[in-house]
């Protein structure tokens, strides 16, 4: 599901296990702090509530504290270790 608003956007879907999955959310930086990100993901909420999809997750980077901040200020806790693997440190290969 896609839902726009002037100020900003979100998508979600379903996945394979029956969960709710944010994939992108934006709201323009000069409307943060005022509801929006919190009406979008409500839009995202009842969305899954009619489908019964459960739970509703979303990835944050640990860096993006603004991000994390917001989503524990909806009720979501940190529930995942995520680990990475920067790619650019190797050297790349000639594809010829």
């Amino acid at each position: 599901m896609t839902h726009r608003t002037e100020q900003g956007y979100i998508i979600a879907g379903p996945d394979d296990r029956g969960c709710c999955v944010i994939h992108e959310m934006w709201v323009d930086p000069e409307h943060r702090g005022s509801g929006e990100g919190r009406a979008l993901v409500d839009c995202v909420r009842a969305w899954a509530h009619e489908r019964e999809l459960a739970p509703l997750i979303v990835q944050c980077s640990p860096r993006n504290h603004g991000g994390r901040a917001f989503y524990e200020a909806l009720g979501m806790r940190a529930v995942a270790i995520v680990h990475q693997e920067d790619l650019d440190r190797f050297p790349k290969r000639n594809s010829s």
